[in-house]
């Protein structure tokens, strides 16, 4: 089931950020970001919380900020039904445009985003604090 994230998720979120990705994981400040106008934070859980996501839709285009999936219940198509929900979403609220920075190394991430039709824009040096990342972006219209 996939579900607006409410407050008491934060701590989850931020703990399963960082295990994911250590140096570079959002802070506090940053969690609480997820409840500002034009945002739009997911949480699939089943029984308890498996993954997360995140897009903020504020400004001329979607920009998906994160998707984050338990180890244990990676490569089971959360992040796919995530990012589907936040793609169905930017498209009503009339959003034209996606656009996304992941690191180049990692594969899984890559590959989801290539399978829902994103294309590398660009590649940002030193984006993460030990790695590179793609900006890619996906034509959310036709």
């Amino acid at each position: 089931m996939i579900r607006g994230m409410e407050r008491r998720d934060l701590a989850w979120a931020r703990d399963l950020d960082f295990r994911l990705f250590s140096e570079a994981s959002w802070g506090e400040e940053e969690m609480e970001e997820a409840f500002r106008p034009g945002r739009r934070f997911l949480v699939e859980e089943e029984k308890k919380p498996r993954a997360w996501a995140g897009m903020d839709a504020s400004g001329a285009f979607a920009h998906i900020l994160s998707i984050d999936v338990e180890p244990s219940f990676q490569g089971k198509g959360l992040g796919s039904a995530l990012l589907s929900s936040l793609l169905s979403s930017a498209r009503g609220m009339g959003k034209g445009k996606c656009v996304l920075e992941v690191s180049c190394k990692n594969s899984p991430a890559l590959g989801l985003y290539k399978k829902f039709g994103f294309k590398t824009r660009e590649k940002i040096e030193g984006y993460y604090p030990s790695y590179d990342a793609f900006v890619m972006e996906k034509d959310l219209e036709g």
